[in-house]
C-alpha cells in the first residue's frame, strides 16, 4: 500500500505532498492520473521505509525487565517494528542494545561496563509516582547511572533526604505505571531507540538528556546530564561515597 499523497497546482505546475510533509514539482513530462498518483505515492513509502531501518547490528534489543513490564512492552514495540527480545540477561551481548528497568537504585550501575564494546544500554526506573530515563549510553565517557544521581543529587535543594529515602525499601517497590503514563513512558523509549537504530541527529541529544515523567500530572521534563571523569570506582550499593 502506499502513503498518501494530495495532488494540486502552485502557479500552474503540478505539485504533490507526501504523508510526510515532503513536497515535489512534477515536470511536464511527467503526464497525469491515478497510475501516476500510485507509482509515485508507492516510490515514496519504499524511501520511508528505506529510511526508516535499523542500521547493520542495530537491529535487535534487549529487554530486562520484569515480566509485567516486558508483556506491556514487547507487544507496543513490536507493532512499531522494533525487535525487542525479554530474556536471560546472560543472552546480552548478542543484542545492539540493551534496554534495562533497574528494579533498585543499586541496579543502576549493574550494566555499565556494556557500553562501547558489547552493546549500548538505555536504563530507566521508578521512584514513587516519578518515572525516569536515564541518557542513552553508546561509550564508556557518556554518563553512568551513578553520575546521573550525582548530577540529581548536586541539584537537589533536598539532596540528603533523596539520599537517605534510595536506601529505603520504598525506593525498590514495584515499577507499575499505568494507562497514559505507560504510553507516554513507551514513547519515550521508542524515540531513544529508533533514534539509535537510524544514528539520527537527535542522537547526540539522547545522550547527555535525562527524561523525568510525574506519573500523577503526566508533567514530563528533561534535564541535561553531563559526564565527567571518575577519580575512583564507587563499588556496590548506594552507601558508596559520593562527593
Amino acid at each position: 500500500m502506499g502513503t498518501a499523497i494530495d495532488s494540486f497546482d502552485v502557479a500552474g505546475r503540478s505539485t504533490i505532498r507526501s504523508g510526510d510533509g515532503a513536497f515535489f514539482h512534477l515536470p511536464p513530462s511527467a503526464g497525469s492520473g491515478q497510475n501516476l498518483v500510485t507509482g509515485i505515492s508507492d516510490e515514496l513509502l519504499q524511501r520511508r521505509q528505506a529510511g526508516a531501518r535499523p542500521l547493520a547490528g542495530r537491529e535487535r534489543i534487549g529487554l530486562v525487565a520484569p515480566e509485567p513490564v516486558a508483556a506491556a512492552l514487547l507487544p507496543v514495540f513490536h507493532e512499531a517494528g522494533v525487535d525487542l527480545t525479554a530474556g536471560d540477561d546472560r543472552e546480552r551481548g548478542s543484542v545492539g542494545l540493551l534496554l534495562h528497568l533497574a528494579a533498585t537504585p543499586a541496579e543502576r550501575n549493574r550494566f555499565e561496563a556494556l557500553p562501547g564494546g558489547r552493546a549500548a544500554v538505555l536504563r530507566f526506573y521508578g521512584e514513587g509516582d516519578l518515572v525516569f530515563v536515564d541518557p542513552l549510553s553508546l561509550e564508556p565517557a557518556d554518563p553512568t547511572g551513578w553520575q546521573v544521581l550525582r548530577r540529581r543529587l548536586a541539584a537537589s535543594p533536598a539532596a540528603a533526604e533523596l539520599r537517605a529515602w534510595l536506601d529505603t525499601p520504598a525506593a525498590a517497590a514495584d515499577f507499575a505505571p499505568q494507562g497514559v503514563a505507560m504510553d507516554l513512558l513507551t514513547a519515550r523509549l521508542l524515540t531513544i531507540i529508533t533514534a539509535w537504530q537510524r544514528n539520527s541527529p537527535s542522537l547526540a541529544a539522547h545522550r547527555r538528556t535525562l527524561w523525568r515523567l510525574d506519573t500523577l500530572t503526566l508533567a514530563a521534563s528533561e534535564h541535561p546530564v553531563l559526564p565527567f571523569p571518575e577519580p575512583a570506582s564507587l563499588g556496590e550499593g548506594l552507601r558508596a561515597p559520593l562527593p
